[in-house]
C-alpha cells in the first residue's frame, strides 16, 4: 500500500470540510451531542470561509492523509500566531488529527505524529502540544505512548456543549 502525506490544496475545500464533518461527528457521535450541537459547531468550524483562511494562514499546514491515493484522513499542524493556545515561538500544536472509522489504527495515527516531529525539527521548534478530549481514552494513551504529558486543559465548544480538552505536550 502506498502512503502519501499532501498539503490540501485551495481546490480541495469542498473534499476537506465533508471529510471534517464526518470524521468529526463519527468521533464524538457518543458524546452527548444533539445534532443541533454539531450544525452549530460545523457551521463555524468547517465552513469554506473559514477553512480557506486556515489554509491562507502562512502559520498554519494543513495535510490530506492518502493511502493509494484515497483521501482517508487529514490533519492540521499551527505554530506561532496559529496555535489555538498561545503556548510560545518554540512549540508547534497539533490540532486536529482524523481518519476515516475504516482507516482508524494500523499505524496512520504514529505515522501522522512521527511527520509532525520532523515538520517541528524543520521549523526550529523543539516542543509540540495538542488538546485532546478528557474522554477519548484511546486517544490520551495513544498520546502517553508517543511520550505526551498533561499539562494543563482548556475549553473546547461543540454548539452548546462545554467540553474539557486536556493539554498534552512534548520536548523533542
Amino acid at each position: 500500500m502506498s502512503t502519501q502525506i499532501e498539503f490540501v490544496k485551495s481546490n480541495e475545500l469542498e473534499q476537506l470540510r465533508q471529510l471534517s464533518i464526518t470524521t468529526f461527528k463519527a468521533t464524538f457521535e457518543d458524546g452527548g451531542y444533539t445534532d443541533e450541537d454539531f450544525e452549530q459547531y460545523f457551521k463555524t468550524a468547517y465552513n469554506i470561509k473559514q477553512l480557506k483562511k486556515e489554509l491562507d494562514n502562512k502559520a498554519s499546514f494543513t495535510y490530506f492523509y492518502k493511502e493509494n491515493e484515497e483521501i482517508v484522513g487529514y490533519f492540521k499542524l499551527n505554530i506561532n500566531e496559529a496555535q489555538t493556545e498561545q503556548k510560545g515561538n518554540e512549540y508547534l500544536e497539533i490540532q486536529r488529527i482524523y481518519f476515516l472509522s475504516r482507516a482508524q489504527g494500523g499505524g496512520r495515527g504514529k505515522h501522522v505524529f512521527e511527520f509532525a516531529i520532523e515538520k517541528a525539527r524543520e521549523l526550529k521548534k523543539n516542543k509540540i502540544w495538542l488538546g485532546v478530549w478528557e474522554h477519548n481514552k484511546q486517544a490520551l494513551n495513544f498520546y502517553e505512548k508517543q511520550g505526551l504529558r498533561v499539562t494543563g486543559e482548556h475549553h473546547f465548544y461543540t454548539g452548546n456543549v462545554v467540553d474539557i480538552d486536556l493539554i498534552m505536550e512534548k520536548d523533542i
